[in-house]
């Protein structure tokens, strides 16, 4: 009997240690190639967190003989258009031809051009390309790979190793980027356009309001672009400096709202009831960044902070633009999912469409069409679905299944 307990116990250390040291490669390998991932994305449209699942599962974290010997990351055959250097192994059929690469970045790109340039792929630049789901399961209709369960696997590996988050470099800075005429920030700029969509290298450091000293006088804006060398570090302060002062300006003007814009860009008052509990800093909710902002936190600091443009933060959150939170409140650092993570959200107190659509990190345009009969505020013991549901009425579809039996890469 202590010999089969022994047995049973050294079994499992092997595979804890295996399955430790496997997902220390994974991990390793994520991290060398995550930069490429996240250009290629920037590039062509292809979701970093699809590129590194599909590199993870089929090139074993960079083990495979393809992979090693060759470059090859993706296993993506030859094709009838492709000139490059080749090398034949066994797949579905003996010796078939792979491409090969003289640099694993070849790989990279050239996986990015094959989905973006051939005609049964363009279905997927069609979906929102911070959408997992329906990129691991369009890859599959459209005959990457032929198992039935492709989806679900690159889908677990994003989930286990939270590659969502490479969707959104903006917030990790891991694309290194171009210097830019900072003066773009100017104190005439509207309100929702105050930090402008290309980051520029001299703010790539989060920088918060208090890091500078409000009682020393400024430099007055430059009238002319700056250049794009490289500026010295105390020329970089003041840039910084003035750009922030330019931001406050703005806001201090008075705001004025559209009220002929969509009710879904307004802020209910929430129930007193509603309390958080999560934890500080930066989170997710449904593979979301998200941050719990204090009443009369700044979102000009919450912009610098996580460098994320201003209106962006408004535009994420579907709410009216505005100087400090009104009140404690969840804030996404990126766009919202188009679905919750569950089928339902069950209300527990009154309160509005828009905070449910914040605790789910779901879209409020997308819940208001799903729940077509539900006003605020929601009562509790409502169930709000947070899916589309799928039409019922019988339609006569084709069987195009046959399309697909065979792995085209």
């Amino acid at each position: 009997m202590k010999q089969l307990l022994l047995l049973t116990l050294t079994l499992w250390m092997a595979i804890l240690t295996g399955w430790t040291q496997n997902n220390s490669a994974t991990i390793s390998y994520i991290m060398q190639y995550k930069a490429i991932a996240m250009k290629e994305m920037k590039r062509t449209g292809v979701p970093a967190s699809i590129t590194l699942a599909q590199a993870i599962l089929e090139s074993n974290s960079g083990e495979s003989n393809l992979a090693k010997n060759h470059n090859n990351h993706f296993g993506i055959k030859c094709k009838s258009d492709w000139t490059g250097e080749k090398t034949y192994q066994d797949d579905d059929a003996k010796q078939e031809c792979f491409r090969a690469y003289d640099a694993a970045e070849m790989s990279f790109k050239d996986h990015s051009n094959f989905l973006k340039n051939r005609p049964n792929y363009v279905d997927l630049f069609l979906l929102d390309p911070v959408d997992d789901t329906a990129w691991a399961y369009g890859l599959k209709k459209a005959g990457y790979a032929t198992a039935s369960d492709y989806p679900k696997k690159l889908l677990k590996i994003i989930d286990d190793y939270e590659l969502a988050q490479y969707n959104f470099p903006e917030l990790e800075n891991e694309i290194e980027v171009e210097e830019a005429p900072v003066t773009k920030v100017l104190a005439d700029t509207p309100v929702n356009k105050v930090i402008v969509d290309t980051p520029v290298k001299t703010l790539n450091k989060p920088l918060g309001i208090a890091q500078m000293n409000s009682n020393e006088p400024l430099a007055p804006l430059p009238s002319k672009s700056l250049p794009t060398q490289p500026l010295p570090a105390v020329q970089k302060d003041t840039i910084k400096k003035e750009v922030i002062t330019a931001v406050q300006t703005t806001l201090k003007e008075p705001v004025k709202i559209d009220t002929t814009k969509a009710t879904s860009m307004t802020q209910p008052d929430l129930p007193k009831q509603s309390t958080y509990n999560y934890p500080e800093g930066k989170f997710r909710i449904n593979q979301v960044p998200v941050i719990l902002g204090k009443e009369n936190m700044s979102f000009i600091d919450i912009a610098l902070k996580y460098n994320v443009p201003l209106y962006k933060l408004f535009e994420y959150n579907e709410i009216e633009v505005s100087n400090l939170l009104a009140k404690d409140q969840l804030i996404f650092l990126a766009p919202k999912k188009k679905a919750g993570a569950t089928s339902f959200h069950l209300v527990k107190y009154n309160t509005s469409l828009h905070e449910i659509s914040q605790l789910e990190g779901m879209q409020l345009s997308l819940l208001k069409l799903y729940n077509p009969q539900l006003t605020d505020p929601v009562k509790e013991g409502t169930q709000v679905l947070l899916f589309k549901q799928k039409d019922n009425s019988p339609v006569i579809k084709k069987d195009n299944s046959l399309l697909f039996n065979k792995r085209k890469k």
